[in-house]
């Protein structure tokens, strides 16, 4: 998160930030919230506070660990290549697959949203160069639609 949104929601009168904390349940009824459960720090005490919005932000750390032996290349920070990212990185041991008419993995040139693994496309903030946004994460997924089509159609 920027330095810039973090100052403006420590600055809020009416946000309490909480940090190393696990939400452990959401009440409420008729779909609003009403009252949030969670246990905040080592000693896992719970609390329950009544409120009515929650935003939960889970941090910067990608969940790829479980990529790991599947050919698909990471940043430094475990982050996702794709696309131009891949451009000169050396891709020894990773299974490339055959050329299509619409990238060709034998000569690096890689879609837009294509990760390492000819076929395999990732988005949103797991993806190393995006713009860590709900809305980009929604308009890459509607990008990559249009992508996948174009790629299965090549291979037909």
């Amino acid at each position: 998160m920027s330095r810039y949104l973090v100052d403006r929601i420590n600055g809020l009168p009416n946000v309490e930030v909480l940090l190393a904390s696990e939400i452990t349940g959401l009440e409420g009824h008729d779909g609003m919230l009403e009252a949030v459960r969670w246990r905040q720090g080592e000693a896992g005490k719970e609390v329950r506070r009544e409120m009515r919005h929650l935003f939960l932000f889970i941090g910067a750390e990608p969940n790829t660990h479980w990529l790991s032996g599947a050919g698909v290349a990471l940043d430094a920070k475990g982050f996702i290549l794709t696309g131009a990212d891949l451009t000169g990185i050396e891709l020894s041991g990773i299974e490339l697959g055959g050329a299509s008419s619409i990238g060709s993995p034998a000569h690096g040139v890689r879609l837009p949203l294509e990760t390492s693994r000819h076929g395999v496309f990732a988005i949103g903030d797991v993806r190393s160069s995006s713009t860590k946004r709900v809305a980009a994460a929604v308009g890459e997924g509607a990008q990559v639609v249009a992508t996948l089509h174009a790629f299965l159609a090549a291979r037909a």
